[in-house]
């Protein structure tokens, strides 16, 4: 068992892997393949040089990722502590002492205390010429720098030293030099397992619209309004690249079932459930349906009709091309140079796991599910709760999110028609605080768009509801 978790826990070909470099503000979620050069954020390695090595804190050098240790770790701090040599670490104390010191100078301290401060301080660094050159190190000397293995807080410390200008600017702008230029020179990097958390960040930064502007508080609410938890039925339509899918299914924990309607032959434009890379425990409880077959009321057929995989003509090649994109046959040539197309039995098996899922998707739809999850940027939300909510059971949670507020009452108005209750439309308000001395605010840079959540409750009609207080009658 011991050995099964090392070997869990090593980075291996074909795993998802979340890229977060020190003080950075982005995310990378990728797929690593073999030859793989990555690149971001300033950082550049080959993907190889991780491989067979733990998850965890990565030190780039010469384009090759080293693990680093908790106790190098230790040891640096611990010599930087006890080293008076270490410029950056002076630095950085005489700025954030300086700090407090003009602060207090502002609300309003004395000449003595103004005179005590060990930074000179200038109302601005603009008094050098145009022409005169602000750094002494060169594009140059900063990469030779680091071919040479110099880390970070040596390279900051020199171009701090080189910085003509340093001396003259504010506290202020000396404490956000320093952070600029280790978060821009830092060759440290986390190498994780995919999180929704990390996967969230990673879209929403880069292409908040592929996801439907969807923040990672108010997929919480999608949950939390939905009631998932273990051993739960779901019907969800997604449209966030599988984010929402991901996360019904590891709420579900391997109990329950996650029944996702797609368009299609196969469950496509999901590649944040991908990257979770679920068990198959976990997976067991997703079912995908196409939604094609909703609106036949049963359970369609595959097209089965197939040309002779081994004659190959060119007016039958049309028809197999579906076939070569789902990888379920393989194109080739004969010796004679003709085309054929060998049929892919373990693509075969998937189908037919894709048809068994299936029908335990709609055998449970029309048994009526638990939660109905909506989470749409382009579809109306109306159309899918005329095919879905009829067949939900009494009592059953409703959930609807989007971009925009206009399909949401839309949709709002539709459930007031069919007696829903309970109903909240609401918006959620999420801002980053930045804590700094003296400068505590929110992130102004922050990307704040979001969506919008509708939440109802499917209740009994009113005639089934005096149908069954008669039959109780009846029976007493």
């Amino acid at each position: 068992m011991d050995e099964s978790h090392s070997r869990d826990s090593l980075i291996k070909y074909g795993v998802f892997l979340a890229l977060q470099k020190i003080d950075g503000e982005h995310v990378k979620v990728f797929r690593l393949t073999p030859k793989l050069k990555i690149s971001h954020e300033k950082l550049k390695f080959d993907g190889d040089s991780v491989v067979g090595k733990p998850y965890g804190l990565f030190e780039i050098v010469s384009e090759q990722c080293q693990p680093l240790a908790v106790e190098k770790l230790i040891e640096e701090e611990v010599e930087q502590a006890s080293s008076s040599v270490e410029p950056d670490a002076a630095v950085v104390k005489e700025v954030l002492a300086a700090v407090l010191k003009q602060t207090d100078s502002v609300e309003g301290s004395t000449d003595e205390q103004t005179a005590a401060s060990p930074v000179a301080i200038a109302p601005s660094a603009l008094r050098l010429a145009v022409d005169e050159a602000r750094q002494e190190l060169t594009q140059e000397n900063v990469l030779a720098l680091k071919k040479n293995g110099t880390t970070t807080s040596e390279l900051v410390a020199k171009l701090v030293e080189g910085n003509k200008a340093y001396n003259t600017r504010t506290v202020f702008s000396q404490s956000k030099y320093i952070k600029r230029k280790t978060q821009k020179h830092s060759d440290r990097a986390l190498i994780l397992r995919p999180t929704l958390r990390l996967i969230s960040s990673s879209y929403y930064t880069k292409d908040a619209d592929r996801i439907a502007n969807l923040r990672i508080d108010q997929l919480g609410m999608i949950l939390q309004m939905a009631g998932i938890h273990y051993n739960k039925n779901v019907v969800l339509f997604d449209q966030t690249l599988g984010l929402v899918t991901a996360a019904v299914v590891e709420r579900l924990g391997g109990k329950g079932k996650c029944v996702h309607i797609h368009r299609g032959s196969i469950a496509q434009s999901i590649p944040c459930f991908h990257s979770m890379s679920f068990d198959e425990k976990i997976s067991s409880t997703f079912l995908p349906v196409r939604i094609s077959c909703l609106l036949a009321g049963k359970q369609l057929p595959y097209d089965t009709n197939r040309p002779n995989y081994k004659e190959g003509p060119e007016e039958k090649k049309s028809k197999v091309e579906e076939d070569v994109e789902m990888n379920e046959v393989k194109p080739g040539t004969s010796e004679g140079g003709a085309p054929f197309y060998e049929v892919d039995e373990a693509a075969l098996k998937r189908r037919q796991d894709r048809l068994d899922s299936e029908k335990l998707g709609l055998e449970l739809i029309d048994r009526g599910a638990d939660s109905l999850i909506i989470a749409t940027r382009t579809v109306d939300p109306v159309s899918i709760l005329e095919i879905l909510y009829p067949k939900l059971r009494s009592g059953s949670t409703v959930v609807i999110y989007g971009p925009q507020l206009k399909p949401l009452i839309d949709a709002y108005e539709w459930l007031v028609k069919k007696n829903a209750i309970h109903m909240q439309l609401v918006d959620q308000m999420y801002r980053v605080q930045q804590v700094l001395p003296d400068r505590t605010h929110p992130m102004m840079s922050q990307h704040v768009v979001g969506g919008f959540l509708l939440s109802a409750i499917k209740a009994i009609p009113p005639p089934q509801t005096v149908e069954i207080a008669q039959k109780f009658e009846n029976a007493d």
